[in-house]
């Protein structure tokens, strides 16, 4: 998994909510699936399809290898009395400084405390995490005793 990649995804999301998109689309892959997914669970966007370039599926397409350039994720963005529901979003591992969480770590943060440079969770905010190759919030990830990376905060 890219940070860069990361990255790039939290200013896409950052923008649009600047300007108050309904809905906008990002490249589909494993990474970004997980990552929207888990927003949309935290209730953060309020929907997830699958399309192309020209916009979402009307009946579902299979991504094959042939295809899989021209798949999008598209991502209805969430607001409420005319404002975002995501205030700002941003990452903790950057490409050149990655941030690792330990057990006891990821526990901490999850009961609000803070955690070297990480301050700790306010209401309405999440901390997402990589662990075993999946990305889970980090409440998700204390109650399954996991250790990994910690990846953005959004609020």
């Amino acid at each position: 998994m890219s940070l860069v990649h990361l990255a790039n995804l939290c200013a896409h999301l950052k923008n649009c909510n600047n300007v108050r998109v309904a809905t906008t689309s990002i490249p589909y892959t494993r990474m970004h699936l997980q990552t929207v997914l888990g927003l949309h669970k935290q209730g953060f966007i309020s929907g997830i399809k699958r399309g192309s370039l020209n916009g979402p599926d009307v009946e579902p397409t299979e991504v094959t290898p042939d295809n899989i350039s021209s798949r999008r994720l598209w991502i209805d963005l969430k607001y409420r009395n005319n404002r975002s529901v995501i205030r700002d979003i941003q990452l903790i591992s950057k490409p050149g400084k990655r941030v690792n969480l330990s057990q006891e770590d990821v526990k901490a943060l999850a009961s609000g405390l803070p955690v070297r440079k990480i301050t700790p969770l306010q209401p309405a905010e999440a901390i997402f995490i990589k662990a075993d190759n999946e990305i889970y919030e980090v409440h998700e990830a204390a109650q399954r005793n996991l250790s990994g990376q910690a990846l953005f905060r959004v609020k």
